[in-house]
């Protein structure tokens, strides 16, 4: 296949079984090996590839983000990723937009924005779904009530036909394929009119199988109209043409809690006359969760006394208007219905974010629920009638209690969706036994309340077994459609018509195996399983870090693979590398799925397992942001240290293991190192020998390291207490210097100390401290990471126990002694040291939540952009650098937590991450390159160095700006007047 296509295809082609593994299963319970993986460049790429794989008899399954919850886009053949590279948006018109199918949904909108405009439907999965995933289901969102489904809104398509002809949609002059679809398409719903007319769903909300009955126009068949909802079945697309409608003027959102899950379904479908935009149930499982997060301010404490709640939008013209329009609608409920109202409603941004995030609270809570039984997607797409969703809810429960299940319920009462998710336990032969049975049961109930197996989701390989049963004599015209558009059955074969019967009707995931926890002398360990990372490569038993009470494999389960990991909207930050790629292998999600591969480590090489493994970075940000909480960083690192045990390091990362120890032998040379780092001749040997790249800006090391500079003030002199006091004092700090601040930029070191001794602190500044071991570990080097936590765990233990705080300026270190240190060492000292540390800037908001900061600051007339750095937000602190900052007369910041810098520790120093690096931070450096900024600042030393290539703006540690406010160390001027060096700079 790559000979035939070479000259033809410029995409990537991809047969390796790591990744078609990666592409065998999508956010669905289902998995299907796929016969190779595709990415094209462009629609001719697409169209080649189609005209291949017909002439060929190849299957061709397109796909998305692999988003969809029903394994539309798994399948046996060629899978086609359009979420690479067609990603464009193509034009914009007054009340239209085209785009490429590989484009977000929510960048679309992003987009749309700025020209007061919109696409209306919007999914949950909007942040990651893409547009040619909503057209080839039909998407719609909890706003389907008032602007109904994607097919609604499609103006036209660019198309390939199974034979790989291409076409745009509408066409006054149609070529040889299409115009024959034309003519045999208008002939069968001719034929089948009355058939058709009479074999529909009684409810109005149905997307199940082709939609077929309002496709007549003047000209023949609508073909655009007929490909949305077609799964990829009938032909792919290539661009779509979209209608979009005008931004409202407000709108306002409220919450109204009723004592029971029936009571909030009848209000629900009492709002309908009153015509909301939306309306979503939750129940009281999913309220618990969010309880648990707390209220936030706005939205009331959740009493344990509320059984359900609705969460109620409400658009108008103005603020005021969707405002007075939701009060209307409260009132209204008012008079027949018992409620209380948890959010009054508000237009506000703050209080739509807030009434948004407890929402979120509640339905991601269902992934967080850890090991063992978890929400599944396998009934959850059913709607019937809206007055007959009561009726259908006894009967749904009636059916989980037969089965000895329970299921949380969101409900869209305006439309009679109703989305079930029973906790099942994936992993369990008995829960899965009870899949089947489950969805006989409650979808044949749907059926005959005059409901739809299939009413937002989409229908894929688990609701295909239904389609004819919904259908009845109309499904016979479905089978000859899919005749007439694909006689060769090629395009996602076993969706809508079918299934297969070759294959399982449902062919659900490869399941972990359990592992068994044993205690170790002095460390929790896990026998290894078939499903342990890489274990039988490096011949050694793992896990090699500690996990408490779990397993790689457990960790590596609790993925769903709902692909929200894929977002590229802020706040959310997931990947920096997905983000700057859009490949699949660099999704958390893809981590996870490592692992099921790995049960057969033989179809693996060891270089695929660290290409996939080398894109993690571990920055922390997906193992936080992921509603299941699933610590793919961790995994990662056992996967890294597993390869390094039996094939050792790369060049490369055996430098990037050692940069401390390097750090240090340079600053000993710094004039001579600073100057041949200087040389262009020097960096191309550097490049070639270490693989740092020649194109990177290098700090400079500094001759008198701050260690030096310590010894000669007398700060790693321990004082000891007074005679008078009785407990030690809590004045006392010690500074945890770590590399950078150390040997390359000791000003950051020197503002640390003269900031905190200026309040007061006792600083001590341990002589025998050593690196903290990240740029170890984040390569995998379990062994060099553990001697140097060993270390520092016995010089800081004692210190804290003698009333001692540990405080790191850089949140990497504190982020390692804090939260990685448990993971390399099990014993108390390192428990104790975790306990008592603290990031800088943490330490600072302390003193001034509690009223001890000092402001006596001089004014420095400044304008800072001050970026978020991964670690410091994977620390679970809110950001402190900004508010600190402000506190200075004169200064002005603008927080930038946009994404991450792209650096990601040492990762970008490296000539082969370079360019991606750059491309990741973007973001970051088009908000801190807005006019007015003069400088930035961060408390990474990393984020530090990327900003400065970025943007070309000084860049400084929030500390620095803070000392120099004090009058501590006005050596600050001469650095913020001083221009960066071109290849290195202080």
């Amino acid at each position: 296949m790559t000979d035939d296509l070479r000259g033809t295809f410029r995409g990537a082609l991809h047969f390796d079984a790591l990744t078609r593994g990666l592409y065998s299963t999508d956010a669905s319970p289902f998995q299907v090996m796929p016969l190779a993986v595709a990415v094209p460049q462009d629609a001719a790429d697409v169209a080649v590839l189609v005209r291949y794989c017909y002439e060929h008899n190849l299957p061709l399954v397109p796909r998305g983000a692999g988003t969809g919850l029903a394994g539309e886009s798994l399948g046996p053949g060629v899978v086609l990723d359009l979420s690479v590279k067609l990603r464009a948006i193509r034009a914009v018109g007054s009340h239209s937009v085209t785009v490429e199918p590989g484009l977000t949904c929510s960048a679309l909108n992003a987009a749309l924005a700025r020209y007061g405009r919109r696409f209306a439907p919007d999914p949950a999965s909007a942040a990651t779904c893409t547009v040619g995933g909503m057209v080839a289901t039909n998407a719609s969102g909890g706003n389907a009530f008032r602007y109904g489904y994607t097919r609604d809104y499609v103006l036209g398509l660019e198309v390939v036909w199974d034979d790989g002809e291409a076409v745009a949609l509408p066409t006054p002059a149609p070529p040889p394929r299409t115009a024959q679809l034309l003519r045999a398409t208008g002939t069968l719903l001719a034929t089948h009119a009355d058939l058709l007319a009479t074999h529909r769903p009684r409810t109005a909300f149905n997307r199940c199988g082709y939609l077929l009955h309002d496709l007549a126009t003047p000209d023949g068949p609508d073909l655009a109209r007929l490909l949305v909802g077609s799964e990829g079945t009938l032909g792919v697309i290539t661009a779509v043409t979209l209608r979009t409608v005008p931004l409202p003027g407000g709108t306002a959102l409220a919450v109204l809690g009723f004592p029971t899950l029936e009571a909030a379904v009848r209000a629900g479908r009492d709002l309908r006359p009153l015509r909301p935009v939306g309306c979503d149930l939750l129940d009281r499982r999913m309220l618990t969760l969010a309880r648990r997060g707390g209220p936030g301010e706005g939205v009331g404490a959740i009493p344990a006394t509320v059984g359900a709640a609705l969460f109620v939008t409400v658009e108008g013209d103005t603020e005021r208007e969707a405002t007075e329009r939701a009060w209307g609608l409260i009132e209204r409920l008012r008079q027949t219905h018992l409620l209380r109202i948890l959010a009054e409603p508000t237009c506000s941004p703050e209080g739509t974010a807030r009434v948004r995030r407890l929402r979120e609270a509640g339905v991601g809570g269902l992934y967080g629920l850890g090991d063992g039984p978890r929400p599944l997607a396998f009934i959850e797409d059913v709607g019937v009638p809206a007055e007959a969703v009561p009726e259908f809810l006894a009967a749904v429960q009636a059916v989980l209690k037969r089965h000895e299940l329970t299921a949380s319920f969101l409900i869209h009462p305006l439309t009679g969706q109703v989305h079930t998710r029973p906790l099942i336990d994936p992993e369990s032969p008995a829960d899965r036994a009870k899949l089947w049975p489950v969805a006989e049961a409650v979808h044949a109930l749907a059926l005959s309340l005059g409901g739809t197996v299939s009413t937002q989701h989409g229908t894929g390989l688990a609701r295909t077994p239904w389609v004819e049963r919904q259908y009845g004599p109309a499904y016979r015209v479905f089978h000859e459609l899919k005749r007439i558009f694909d006689p060769k059955n090629l395009l996602n074969p076993g969706k809508i018509v079918g299934p297969d019967p070759s294959r399982e009707a449902w062919p659900l995931r490869t399941p972990f195996t359990r592992t068994t926890t044993t205690q170790a002398t002095t460390t929790t360990r896990t026998t290894t399983t078939p499903a342990e990372p890489a274990g039988r490569q490096a011949g050694r038993s793992l896990p090699l870090l500690i996990w408490s009470g779990s397993s790689p494999a457990a960790e590596a389960a609790k993925c769903s693979g709902c692909g929200d990991c894929r977002t590229a909207t802020p706040p959310r930050r997931m990947c920096p590398i997905f983000r700057a790629t859009g490949a699949e292998a660099a999704t958390p999600r893809a981590k996870a799925n490592l692992l099921r591969l790995l049960a057969e480590p033989a179809s693996v090489s060891p270089d695929e397992l660290r290409a996939v493994a080398a894109l993690c970075v571990n920055c922390r940000m997906c193992r936080d942001e992921c509603d299941a909480r699933v610590d793919i960083p961790k995994l990662m690192l056992e996967t890294k240290a597993a390869l390094l045990a039996e094939h050792g390091l790369e060049r490369g990362d055996w430098v990037l293991a050692r940069l401390p120890g390097l750090a240090a032998l340079g600053s000993n040379f710094a004039p001579l190192v600073n100057g041949l780092l200087a040389r262009r001749t020097a960096r191309w040997v550097l490049e070639k020998l270490t693989g740092l790249s020649r194109h990177r800006r290098l700090p400079t090391f500094a001759l008198r390291n701050f260690f030096r500079r310590a010894r000669g003030r007398g700060l790693t002199r321990r004082r000891p207490l007074p005679p008078w006091a009785a407990a030690p004092t809590s004045r006392r700090v010690a500074y945890f210097v770590d590399t950078f601040a150390a040997y390359n930029d000791p000003l950051i070191a020197e503002a640390t100390v003269g900031v905190l001794r200026h309040h007061g602190f006792e600083v001590y500044v341990p002589p025998r401290q050593t690196g903290c071991g990240m740029t170890a570990l984040a390569v995998g080097d379990l062994e060099s990471a553990r001697e140097a936590a060993s270390r520092n765990v016995r010089v800081l233990a004692d210190l804290v126990r003698d009333g001692y705080r540990v405080v790191c300026s850089e949140p990497t270190a504190a982020l390692m002694l804090a939260q990685e240190y448990p993971n390399l060492l099990d014993d108390p000292d390192t428990a104790v040291v975790a306990a008592n540390t603290v990031e800088l800037t943490a330490f600072l908001a302390e003193l001034h939540a509690g009223g001890r900061l000092r402001t006596d600051f001089r004014p420095l007339n400044l304008t800072l952009g001050h970026h978020v750095p991964c670690h410091l937000r994977a620390l679970r602190q809110l950001p402190a650098g900004p508010r600190l900052l402000s506190l200075v007369p004169g200064t002005r910041v603008y927080p930038i937590d946009v994404g991450c810098s792209g650096m990601a520790g040492t990762w970008g120093l490296k000539a082969a991450n370079f360019r991606t690096s750059l491309d990741a931070g973007a973001p970051v450096f088009a908000a801190l390159d807005r006019p007015g900024i003069l400088f930035g600042s961060t408390e990474c030393s990393s984020c530090r160095l990327q900003l400065q290539q970025g943007t070309g703006k000084r860049t400084l540690h929030p500390v620095q700006y803070l000392a120099y406010a004090y009058g501590l160390l006005p050596e600050i001027a001469d650095r913020l007047r001083q221009p960066l060096g071109e290849l290195v700079s202080d």
